[in-house]
């Protein structure tokens, strides 16, 4: 099996946005990363997918490759184990690491897809996903009560003044 080679190109890099990582609470630590792999070799998505290995995250974010970072698929990988940080020398915490450069990426309006569909039923339905007379029925066979109503209408104004749905391309206003 052989070891893929990662080619950079440094005049993608923006020498700022490792500051700007950093200045995130929980990630305070970054510059401190000794590239020893210790994070990667017990995680569980590394394990998993070659796509993802949080030693790679915390060099590039080092060297400023936000774009790189930004697109695809890699931040939205972690599961928010915290075995790299149990496992790091220097305790730069990988993990927040990463939760760091997601917030940084929604600031931006760059999110993995998946969380626009988590969050479009709330604006339409007030829940995860639609109540149907189907579910009410079910619960009444094991004498529950009809699942009660949602007030979309106080859940919309709350995502839209929190600019939820600006973030997300989201029409607050409904269907």
């Amino acid at each position: 099996m052989g070891e893929s080679v990662l080619v950079l190109d440094m005049r993608e890099a923006d020498p700022e946005f490792r500051r700007a990582v950093e200045r995130i609470p929980g990630a305070e630590r970054l510059s401190l990363c000794l590239q020893c792999g210790s994070c990667t070799a017990d995680c569980p998505v590394a394990k998993r997918t070659e796509d993802f290995r949080p030693r790679l995250i915390a060099r590039l974010a080092l060297l400023g490759f936000k774009e790189r970072l930004f697109s695809g698929d890699t931040l939205w990988l972690c599961a928010g184990c915290f075995n790299c940080v149990e496992h790091c020398p220097e305790r730069v915490r990988p993990t927040e690491v990463i939760e760091a450069l997601r917030i940084l990426a929604v600031s931006e309006g760059r999110f993995h897809p998946s969380l626009k569909a988590k969050i479009e039923p709330l604006f339409k339905f007030g829940r995860m996903y639609e109540i149907t007379e189907f579910e009410n029925e079910t619960r009444d066979m094991y004498g529950l009560p009809p699942v009660p109503p949602v007030n979309t209408d106080e859940l919309r104004l709350i995502l839209a003044r929190t600019k939820v749905d600006e973030l997300l391309g989201v029409e607050a206003g409904g269907e």
